[in-house]
């Protein structure tokens, strides 16, 4: 069962080409998720009834094209299948035009949030997406690489704004801690055009993390690396494919 929605480009979210900045995309695709499963019946009253969440494992976004300042987007999303505790999510995002300007494959686990372990996702559930038990084929999604070398590396201290309804590190900060380890003299002129993600570890108020990062430029494309870690724990592995 497909899901969409329509969203304004707000100045508060553009950068300073104008344009919609890759980590304000990715909060919309994650405002997405939890809107459709709001639709559903299964939202974050039924998260909290129940004692369950959906944590976002995994990213795998490709953008063609960002959408610049007061212009309207679509963003359409449905849940292809899931397989255990694990639920898989694919996203399109297109222009008043309906040109194809970014998409994205998902994996969640889903989990009790009372012993913070991942349980079967239920049939109930299941059907309250649109969908059928057997349905069970994953979405194709390319892993991170780690860096090999510290080239860069920042510290920050986990405030209480990063945290959100489900008590930990909003996933979105791990992006953004790793851009901000990157020289502003690069970012400031390259576009993130791919993004893969790997969370391994929450992260709670009151951590100090360090992010580590590396940029790898050949003939065929300009990579970044990094690496999320709190002490000698790998939280998430990012990479950013830039053009």
């Amino acid at each position: 069962m497909a899901y969409s929605r329509t969203y304004d480009i707000p100045y508060f979210l553009i950068d300073q080409n104008r344009k919609l900045r890759i980590t304000a995309l990715m909060q919309f695709l994650e405002d997405m998720a939890i809107r459709h499963s709001e639709t559903c019946g299964v939202g974050l009253d039924y998260y909290y009834s129940n004692g369950v969440a959906w944590l976002l494992a995994k990213w795998d976004i490709e953008v063609f094209s960002y959408p610049e300042f007061n212009r309207k987007i679509e963003i359409r999303t449905t849940p292809t299948s899931f397989r255990n505790f694990f639920g898989f999510r694919k996203f399109e995002v297109v222009d008043s035009a309906g040109k194809l300007l970014a998409k994205a494959h998902t994996l969640w686990i889903f989990v009790d949030t009372q012993r913070k372990k991942p349980i079967p996702v239920t049939d109930m559930v299941v059907r309250a997406y649109g969908l059928t038990p057997d349905r069970k084929q994953p979405l194709p999604m390319e892993a991170p690489s780690p860096p090999e070398n510290d080239t860069w590396q920042s510290r920050f201290h986990i405030r209480p704004g990063d945290i959100d309804t489900n008590r930990h590190v909003n996933n979105i900060r791990f992006i953004e801690w790793a851009l901000d380890t990157l020289p502003v003299e690069f970012t400031s002129s390259h576009s993130v055009q791919r993004v893969l993600v790997d969370y391994r570890r929450e992260l709670t108020y009151g951590d100090d993390v360090i992010a580590t990062a590396e940029l790898i430029e050949n003939k065929k494309f300009k990579e970044s690396r990094h690496r999320i870690s709190k002490g000698k724990k790998v939280a998430s592995l990012i990479t950013f494919r830039w053009t």
